[in-house]
């Protein structure tokens, strides 16, 4: 399975996504969904993840592995595996716990071919 179709798969499955991106250990996007290039997602979701990053270390705090930011509207959440990162945008309430499982996956499957068994 290739990014895309890593892609296309949680959107099918997670209701809660509106719109996804895929980065590079860089910050570069590496594959979106729909409207997400449009909307600046993955630019966006960089610049959270250093200031919460920062954030943290100055806190002497672990390294994040996620971080999700909810209001009444929706959320973003950005998650790190492998040195990459993911970062979705969903409707309002979404099940958190299940987002970042589903998540997790999705950056699972979409570098399976790549990543030593």
């Amino acid at each position: 399975m290739n990014v895309d179709e890593a892609i296309r798969d949680l959107l099918n499955i997670s209701t809660d996504i509106r719109s996804v991106a895929v980065l590079s250990p860089e910050g570069e996007t590496i594959a979106c969904g729909p409207g997400a290039a449009s909307s600046g997602l993955a630019a966006a979701a960089d610049r959270l993840w250093e200031a919460a990053s920062a954030s943290a270390a100055a806190a002497d705090a672990a390294a994040l592995d996620h971080i999700v930011v909810q209001d009444v509207a929706g959320a973003v959440a950005v998650l790190q595996a492998d040195g990459r990162r993911i970062v979705a945008l969903t409707g309002a309430q979404p099940a958190v716990g299940l987002l970042l499982f589903d998540l997790r996956t999705c950056l699972s499957d979409a570098f399976a071919e790549e990543d030593p068994a």
